[in-house]
């Protein structure tokens, strides 16, 4: 059996139980006045801005409440994405049933899925969706190789639980230029198709070839031999290894790429496949009292990494996008990052809402 890897969780964070404030008509704090920043503190809103601001170096964002203020800080620098990439595969999966390549309704057989899960390195997320969609199966595999899930379901896995295996299994299907136009839909130029499954096998040995972890995946995929004994006598990496492994062969963009992405989303100029987009990005309902009709998101964690990205649309039609991504975090900050979720994905939803908090955003450098 492939050794755990239990420094990776990759798996999406949900959206629950969190509000944010009605929209306040006060103007965005100008950089020239800005009030000190609060003490840093991952357990309040406040506390999280106040980290921002004591480890610049950790954080980049891109913020736009379309209405008129706007906050960046570091949005042009590439960091690591994790999950929060396979908004690209959607973008992907959602032209190729608009152009009928791909058929929402087509049975997959499990099997096939299956052959793209690499047990341990996903946190839980792989076994989760197949509970959730009723897939019969012993917490490895499932347990009745005729099943089948419709292609559609097999999509929503990738976005609420995080799946690594649909991305893979897009990428393989669809080809690497249907990723990267998909990329180039949402305004992301020069994307380069990652692999989940590949990457996460290869942190798990320190002499893997990170030049073709592409092709590790494939091989890993259709190579049962291979499959069977991959990951048993393998040299894991110890945590400073794995932090700096998954910075260099990690999905990576920028706060700005991705921000532009969800953007295009929102406010329809994504194009072909959008209405597919929104129906799964926008499975939960935003805040009741925070003025959206509808709220998109998708997020994803690694060792040392936790991303976010939002998009919010009005009933006038006009959009809001939060992209935030925590990287090079501390063993002790990403755990109480993770641990206090809710209170971080409170400050973004307040930015959405509130141009005041844009303004206090703003300041940070």
């Amino acid at each position: 059996m492939m050794r755990t890897l239990t420094a990776v969780t990759a798996a999406s964070i949900l959206v629950a139980g969190c509000s944010s404030a009605a929209p306040s008509p006060a103007e965005p704090t100008s950089t020239a006045t800005c009030a000190p920043a609060p003490a840093p503190d991952m357990t309040t809103p406040d506390g999280w801005i106040g980290f921002a601001a004591e480890r610049p170096d950790a954080v980049s964002f891109a913020v736009d409440d379309g209405l008129g203020h706007t906050a960046e800080h570091d949005a042009d620098t590439p960091h690591p994405l994790a999950s929060a990439v396979k908004v690209v595969h959607l973008g992907a999966y959602a032209r190729a049933v608009a152009d009928g390549t791909l058929n929402p309704d087509e049975r997959i057989p499990v099997a096939e899925w299956q052959r793209w899960y690499a047990p341990g390195t996903d946190g839980g997320a792989h076994i989760a969706a197949l509970n959730r969609l009723g897939v019969a199966n012993d917490g490895t595999s499932p347990t009745d190789p005729a099943a089948t899930v419709r292609l559609d379901d097999m999509v929503t896995a990738m976005v609420r639980e995080s799946d690594n295996g649909v991305p893979d299994y897009l990428r393989y299907r669809l080809g690497d230029d249907a990723v990267r136009d998909a990329a180039e839909a949402g305004g992301w130029n020069d994307f380069t198709p990652p692999t989940l499954v590949g990457v996460t096998l290869g942190a798990l040995d320190a002499t893997v070839d990170t030049d073709d972890l592409w092709s590790l995946a494939q091989r890993f995929a259709f190579d049962a031999d291979f499959r069977a004994t991959y990951g048993t006598t393998a040299r894991p990496r110890d945590e400073t290894e794995l932090l700096s492994y998954f910075d260099r062969f990690g999905p990576t963009g920028t706060a700005a790429e991705l921000a532009r992405f969800h953007t295009a989303v929102a406010d329809g100029s994504y194009g072909s496949g959008v209405d597919t987009v929104r129906r799964h990005l926008e499975w939960q309902d935003p805040p009741a009292d925070a003025g959206f009709v509808a709220m998109g998101f998708k997020g994803g964690n690694l060792p040392g990494v936790l991303t976010h990205g939002f998009e919010f649309r009005r009933a006038d039609g006009a959009p809001a996008v939060v992209v935030w991504l925590n990287h090079d975090l501390t063993a002790a900050e990403y755990e109480s990052a993770t641990t206090n979720l809710t209170q971080h994905q409170s400050l973004l939803l307040e930015a959405a809402a509130d141009p005041a908090t844009v303004g206090r955003l703003a300041c940070i450098s």
